[in-house]
């Protein structure tokens, strides 16, 4: 019985499979709907844009620019005044900005960060601008949409993980990808980008350096209680997920391990998850590209040319 219940399975997904193969769907086809749904993402984007620049002030961007520049991390949390937590070496980021006002930085971060959603996402943007977690990033300008960049570039400039280690830097547990693997050289990249832009901060800000270390050694309960599991209790299953990805050369576990990894985890942390989105993009369009070849065959055996089939559909 067991084996006519698996021959009924595979039976079912052989005629589904089939059924779908009479879909009037060509490579070109396929391109253009890709292409509109993306285009309809980019229109939604800039609404969305033309809503979040007009509404409140990005609270997580507006309290680093806020921040004094001579005394960083004094009353840190204290409502916009002051949200700078990251190291001194964001102040390469963060000091430029200061010559905008507050409305004309919300413009700029909100810009920055859906051509970065936009770059990352492609044609899954549109569904994704609809998720409370995007929202709510793109709402108060925090860093994990590019921090999620910054993962996914790492894998070929290794340098970008500067971003992750002298920002939120526990997401850096990410690098565990180059040393798992031997790839020494990403590492050393990786490392010694950060180590460069660090030095050159330390040089222009030593006394600002001191106060970080104070700070991080002196934050006890996190920002966003009862949102949040212990980075002590994510850390093991995050470095589980580094490793597995590296052993198994899965990289967007290398970006779902990150996101673990960050030091406070609550809904608007998932934001940094639209680094899988490229990956996902990838495999689909291996699955399509599959789904073509088997197409041609089937027709192959029904005697029918691909061009002619083709030609019919179109």
């Amino acid at each position: 019985m067991e084996g006519r219940l698996r021959r009924g399975r595979h039976g079912f997904g052989d005629a589904l499979l089939q059924a779908s193969f009479r879909l009037p769907l060509t490579p070109i086809s396929a391109r253009a709907i890709r292409d509109g749904v993306l285009l309809a993402g980019v229109l939604v984007a800039i609404v969305d844009w033309w809503w979040l620049v007009h509404g409140a002030p990005p609270v997580d961007a507006g309290g680093w620019w806020a921040a004094d520049p001579n005394r960083l991390y004094a009353n840190v949390h204290a409502g916009l005044s002051n949200k700078y937590m990251y190291s001194p070496a964001w102040e390469f980021v963060i000091g430029p900005t200061r010559l905008l006002d507050l409305a004309a930085l919300g413009v700029v971060w909100r810009t920055a960060q859906l051509v970065v959603l936009t770059y990352l996402a492609g044609p899954f943007l549109l569904p994704i601008l609809f998720l409370v977690p995007v929202q709510s990033e793109l709402t108060v300008g925090n860093i994990q949409i590019f921090l999620a960049l910054a993962v996914v570039l790492g894998f070929r400039y290794p340098a970008t993980w500067a971003l992750v280690l002298l920002t939120k830097a526990t997401p850096g547990i990410g690098l565990l990808w180059f040393a798992v693997r031997r790839e020494w050289r990403g590492l050393a990249i990786a490392l010694g980008a950060s180590a460069l832009i660090a030095g050159a901060s330390f040089v222009l800000h030593p006394g600002l350096w001191r106060d970080w270390l104070i700070l991080l050694t002196a934050n006890g309960n996190p920002v966003a209680p009862p949102y949040y599991l212990p980075f002590s209790v994510r850390l093991p299953f995050a470095l589980a997920v580094v490793v597995l990805a590296a052993l198994t050369n899965r990289r967007w576990l290398v970006v779902v391990g990150a996101a673990f990894a960050l030091p406070v985890v609550y809904w608007v942390s998932a934001s940094m998850l639209v680094g899988v989105l490229p990956y996902t993009r990838d495999a689909a369009g291996r699955v399509l590209g599959r789904w073509f070849d088997r197409r041609a065959e089937w027709l192959q055996t029904r005697g029918v040319s691909a061009a002619r089939a083709l030609a019919t559909v179109d």
